[in-house]
């Protein structure tokens, strides 16, 4: 976790060198430098894996994860967990976003952030613990750093359940794509609640309905806690699994 942390500031701090070197400037400079940070991030965190463990770990890419039930409920868990999380965001310092509409801050935060940020935090830090923890830690303390790289209060929070929800997919589908598609769909939700200044309304403003309000939100925390337990569920299906497979294969090599 905390070599995880060093590198990752190491990267913004190289990228952040790197970049007055090559004199690029403009708005590509916010492109280039996520390109670059986590190109390194990725690399480190390989390279590593590979001399501690002496393998590495393979990043999951089934087709299954393209399974338009899992992504149709995955989105849905996206907005049910915005509308539970919103109250906090009430209360919490409120977000300061310098982000423009410019081309390339959107091909960066709707494209190349969500595949950078899923193949790192649900591919290669997920596996990297699943050598020492077992899967539902290794979700957890990814998600947890998930939530942190955001830095700012409300996004953490939401950072964290929404990286669980992606770690699960992960597992459950067995492939990093459907993370990535789920990110693709948040960061777009996101961005275009920001750019039509939505983005710290309160969440009656969107329904013009504050009567439905309450009812509203009592749905979205059913979904979600149902969801939750699912999740745990699901990770303990995904322990025993893995002491089953590790069974086998000593069974296996002692024949």
């Amino acid at each position: 976790m905390l070599l995880f942390v060093i590198i990752f500031i190491a990267s913004q701090i190289i990228s952040n060198i790197l970049l007055p070197v090559l004199n690029i400037s403009g708005e590509g400079v916010f492109m280039l430098s996520y390109i670059v940070s986590m190109t390194i991030v990725y690399m480190l965190t390989t390279i590593y894996e590979r001399v501690e463990f002496k393998r590495v770990a393979p990043i999951m890419k089934r087709a299954s994860g393209l399974n338009p039930t899992s992504i149709l409920t995955g989105v849905i868990l996206l907005v049910t967990i915005s509308v539970v999380i919103w109250p906090l965001a009430q209360i919490l310092p409120k977000s300061v976003v310098n982000y423009n509409d410019g081309t390339f801050t959107l091909i960066t935060i709707v494209l190349i952030s969500p595949i950078f940020e899923e193949v790192i935090f649900r591919g290669r830090l997920y596996n990297l613990l699943r050598h020492t923890a077992s899967p539902g830690v290794s979700a957890l303390l990814s998600s947890l750093l998930f939530g942190v790289i955001h830095l700012q209060p409300i996004v953490v929070i939401e950072g964290f359940v929404i990286g669980m929800m992606f770690s699960y997919m992960y597992v459950q589908r067995r492939s990093i794509l459907a993370p990535i598609i789920l990110h693709i769909c948040n960061n777009v939700i996101a961005y275009a609640l920001h750019i039509l200044s939505y983005a710290d309304k309160p969440l009656m403003e969107y329904i013009r309905a504050e009567k439905y309000y309450l009812l509203i939100y009592v749905v979205s925390a059913v979904i979600t806690l149902f969801a939750v337990v699912i999740m745990v569920l699901r990770f303990r299906k995904e322990k025993h699994l893995t002491k089953v497979r590790k069974v086998e294969q000593e069974l296996s090599s002692e024949q």
